[in-house]
């Protein structure tokens, strides 16, 4: 299987299990998904930015293969040798080998203009050819075709229409290969002849790089990058401080402490990626009631969960949706106002009883080391809840007896956590798209909630291909939520990752503008 199918089309719940799959985009596998951060990187560098140099990368998982189409492909470092048609940038996805695109009326064929002057690392140039033989897989589940118009333009049909097609042509699965080599890109490091292979893996300085910063300066500013994969975190965390690598990926949260702590490190973040939440079941009692719904989101203190499980390196959630994504709604700054007292009162004119009020919440264990402890997530809510007289009880299994408990609402609460491929809001909220049965919506998975409004606008804003109809559509969703409850988004967070001080622009995913100092 290629990545493409794996990764792109549904928000995959870490730890919180399957969701339906929207209508009427192409059914999608349920793999696990890495997030692949492209953002564009900064260009208003100092004009004292110090050139050359190798920055040596610690991994958390294995290098893979350099075929950004390939299962096994590591995000952080083909993110470094290839590019797309488009980048993830600010709320949405901006130019980067296409310079704009024009969606024809049938919300299908999307012409992109390419970017004049790209050669890829063999020196091939960058052309409609080349860009359709990389976009073209006979199985895709996207993209029915791509065809050269001439050589600045190509045309993607894809097989419905579908709105987030940009989003997932930022990813790596799409991004654009050379039609000489499948390991050789446009990005700002390439693959040395012979060195696929070697361990640990160098990628050198692409000299052909079309992009420069502010002060004009062609980038990448570094001679080498180089990468080597310690899957153990407390070895990640040994090898910085023992100046043996100068960046580690996926700092344990637990170790926080110590970067902050060592003069010669500095902790590197980046834009959130994940949505810590609180699943509700409104096919069961009482959380079919949403006086219960409102009490128990009044009665969450988000800002405690950042403080004390996450090391202050997170966000309180005011939205599913984080503030990088397409549909972020700034004029919404929390979910819901804590109030224990207002809490009691709702619980009180639901008329239920306290055994009533006696809830099991569940949990798994053994996630990422850059995600806090979820018994202590659990715990922590569970004594929010306490505080406002609902019981509630937490309990754990194993992960696929619980996802498969999540999906089929046997569950009233449950502790989950999603992130996306593509970094596009269908993936998050799109599990609020209800299956359809002779005609008519059922309950949604995991969660059991049937909104008609809701489904609308998600299956309206599926299809719609203006990026600026479509936030609007997620915003009126995602008010929705805030007003139903079906979920309550807790905390937003990324892996956070740790570099010494002499790396410049320290960050987390792309290196074209990090420089190393004295």
């Amino acid at each position: 299987m290629t990545r493409r199918s794996a990764l792109l089309f549904v928000a995959v719940l870490v730890v919180a299990g399957c969701q339906s799959a929207p209508e009427p985009s192409p059914s999608p596998s349920a793999s696990p998904v890495v997030v692949l951060s492209t953002s564009v990187p900064p260009a208003s560098p100092s004009a004292k930015i110090p050139l050359g140099g190798t920055l040596r990368v610690a991994l958390s998982d294995p290098v893979g293969s350099l075929d950004p189409q390939i299962a096994d492909a590591n995000p952080l470092i083909v993110g470094q040798i290839f590019e797309g048609l488009v980048v993830r940038g600010q709320n949405g996805v901006t130019a980067a080998l296409a310079t704009k695109w024009l969606i024809g009326a049938d919300g299908r064929a999307w012409t992109f203009t390419l970017r004049d002057g790209v050669a890829f690392h063999d020196g091939t140039a960058l052309d409609g050819v080349a860009v359709a033989k990389s976009l073209t897989r006979a199985d895709d589940p996207l993209i029915e075709k791509v065809l050269a118009t001439d050589a600045r333009t190509v045309v993607v049909t894809t097989r419905v229409p579908y709105g987030p097609l940009l989003s997932a042509l930022a990813t790596g699965p799409y991004a654009i290969v050379s039609p000489a080599s499948r390991t050789s890109g446009t990005g700002p490091f390439r693959v040395p002849t012979g060195g696929a292979g070697v361990r640990p893996l160098v990628l050198e300085r692409n000299d052909r790089y079309w992009r420069s910063d502010a002060n004009g300066q062609k980038l990448p500013y570094l001679d080498k990058l180089s990468f080597t994969a310690i899957a153990d975190p407390g070895a990640r965390l040994a090898s910085i401080r023992a100046g043996t690598v100068d960046l580690i990926q996926d700092l344990a949260i637990g170790d926080i402490g110590a970067i902050r702590t060592d003069p010669s490190l500095q902790l590197v973040t980046r834009p959130d990626t994940l949505v810590l939440y609180l699943g509700l079941n409104l096919s069961q009692s009482p959380t079919d009631d949403l006086r219960v719904r409102q009490a128990i989101a009044q009665s969450l203190n988000p800002r405690s969960l950042v403080d004390r499980l996450y090391s202050g390196v997170a966000d309180p959630a005011s939205q599913l949706p984080p503030p990088a994504m397409l549909g972020y709604d700034d004029s919404v700054t929390e979910f819901a106002k804590a109030d224990v007292a207002a809490a009691k009162k709702l619980l009180a004119d639901s008329g239920l009883a306290t055994l009533d009020l006696d809830l099991d919440l569940w949990y798994v264990l053994g996630g990422s080391v850059t995600a806090p402890d979820m018994r202590r997530v659990a715990e922590a809510v569970a004594a929010d809840l306490a505080a406002a007289g609902i019981s509630a009880d937490p309990k754990t299994i194993d992960p696929i007896t619980f996802a498969v408990s999540v999906r089929e609402n046997r569950y009233p609460m449950w502790i989950g956590l999603a992130t996306t491929a593509s970094f596009d809001p269908d993936e998050i909220l799109g599990a609020f798209i209800p299956p359809v049965a002779n005609g008519q919506d059922q309950p949604t998975e995991a969660g059991g909630w049937i909104n008609r409004e809701a489904a609308g606008l998600l299956r309206t804003a599926q299809r719609e291909p203006d990026q600026s109809k479509r936030v609007e559509l997620y915003k009126q969703v995602s008010k929705i939520v805030q007003r139903e409850i079906p979920r309550i988004p807790l905390v937003w967070s990324a892996p956070p990752a740790a570099a010494t001080k002499k790396v410049v622009n320290a960050q987390g995913s792309l290196f074209a503008n990090v420089a190393m100092g004295k």
